[in-house]
């Protein structure tokens, strides 16, 4: 049985770079299309570029998919022509059943009609009958804690009620394929968690998501795949956390074209690898690291580390010229993927201002490991402090792998310690004091 919800296939869309072009052929194609003439064309027009170019996928059911890139690389035009907003120009798009999307703060809302009228309207909009929005309205309201501005015009809403009134609507629509669009960024604390809770519980009962977020670790916690895209095209495809890397290296790409301090530097210089372990490395080379290690408390090196114990972690950089304002970080990952600690020099106030030429530095982080148990990784970098921001030297994702043991039962993500204390009291004495 093919259990493919989601199948898109080498779907391309283009846009107009200026606002005079979109209205000159806006007035074309609607005229092709009066004229019973398709509008849609193969080929660029003068002032047009492709936003999203030959891309295919597929979405299981049941799976999460998470859709990564920097700005304007067609993440969101993506995700509204999974819904149906826009259409592809070129390829096509399939999708089996009813899809819930969260794509814009406050979407399919009118602002002269009040929070109850506007949940009817965007309920009927996302396929529900009003039969079934009077049976969920209550649920909805509850769960948008907006009660008391039920009735008020949405145009007094403030964004986090928008989001918070768009988002239950959307999640009790139950679809079978629900679209994000990261603007849960828009709440509060409390709610975002709420609907990261509902979320969850919809993925294990068995709901297709589709992602788009800056917030990496929600990625690698959510997601079972992902998709990198850079400039309209896929450009990774696979694990989350290996796709993060590979964004990560991108995000460095990008920042080391534009930063004015290092045009003196050729762009050859800039490499990004993956090494004989899986883990990927990237930085201009300018400084490189050389050895990466962990000792125990009994000042061994080895994989096996017991929760709360000391270790050190040592960090050997060469230089291949001088160097000014450097920082060297690490990164502890758990086996999912999340950053449960990152650290390093310039955080921690330590000051190396000037390295020479073909000299090394050992770097020696004193690290008390207050983990679960379970299995870890550590990444490291070493990188130079400019007046654009950080550049990275070298960096290489996961080049060390441990285990947490610890000698009683627990769970989590980190070992705080605790102290217990029970005490015998009378309910009533207690009242008193």
């Amino acid at each position: 049985m093919d259990d493919t919800i989601v199948k898109v296939d080498t779907i391309s869309k283009k846009y107009c770079r200026t606002l005079k072009h979109t209205m000159l052929y806006g007035t074309i194609d609607l005229a092709k299309i009066f004229a019973g003439f398709d509008q849609h064309t193969e080929n660029l027009r003068s002032g047009e570029f492709w936003a999203l170019e030959g891309v295919s996928f597929d979405v299981h059911r049941g799976e999460t998919l998470g859709l990564i890139g920097l700005n304007g690389s067609g993440k969101s035009t993506l995700l509204k022509m999974l819904n149906g907003i826009f259409m592809p120009d070129k390829g096509k798009i399939e999708i089996k059943g009813k899809v819930g999307a969260l794509i814009e703060v406050g979407a399919g809302f009118h602002p002269m009609l009040t929070g109850r009228e506007n949940v009817y309207v965007n309920g009927a909009i996302l396929g529900m009958s009003k039969r079934e929005i009077d049976k969920r309205f209550d649920a909805i309201v509850d769960f948008a804690d907006i009660e008391s501005f039920i009735d008020s015009p949405v145009k007094h809403y403030s964004s986090g009620m928008y989001v918070r009134l768009g988002f239950a609507v959307a999640i009790h629509c139950e679809p079978d394929i629900l679209l994000i669009d990261e603007v849960l960024a828009v709440g509060d604390i409390q709610f975002t968690q709420k609907c990261f809770r509902k979320i969850e519980q919809y993925r294990q009962d068995g709901g297709t998501i589709v992602l788009v977020t800056h917030n990496l670790e929600a990625i690698k916690k959510s997601c079972h795949e992902v998709l990198l895209l850079d400039r309209g095209r896929i450009v990774g495809r696979g694990e989350p956390t290996e796709i993060v890397d590979l964004y990560n290296a991108i995000v460095f790409k990008s920042i080391y074209a534009h930063s004015n301090s290092e045009r003196s530097f050729s762009r050859e210089k800039l490499d990004v690898q993956i090494n004989k372990r899986g883990c990927q490395r990237f930085g201009t080379r300018q400084a490189e690291i050389c050895a990466v290690n962990i000792a125990n408390s009994d000042g061994n090196y080895g994989g096996v580390i017991y929760s709360l114990e000391s270790t050190l972690i040592n960090v050997d950089v060469c230089f291949h010229e001088e160097i000014e304002n450097i920082v060297v970080g690490i990164t502890i990952r758990n086996i999912n993927g999340i950053d449960v600690y990152m650290t390093n020099t310039n955080w921690k106030g330590i000051d190396i201002p000037v390295v020479q030429k073909n000299m090394n530095l050992e770097v020696v982080f004193e690290q008390r490991m207050c983990l679960a148990p379970g299995q870890y990784t550590l990444t490291v970098a070493v990188s130079k402090v400019t007046s654009c921001g950080i550049s990275r030297l070298d960096w290489i994702s996961d080049c060390l792998a441990f285990e947490i043991i610890s000698a009683e039962q627990m769970s989590g993500i980190c070992n705080l310690d605790s102290t217990i204390r029970v005490k015998n009291y009378r309910p009533e004495n207690r009242a008193s004091s």
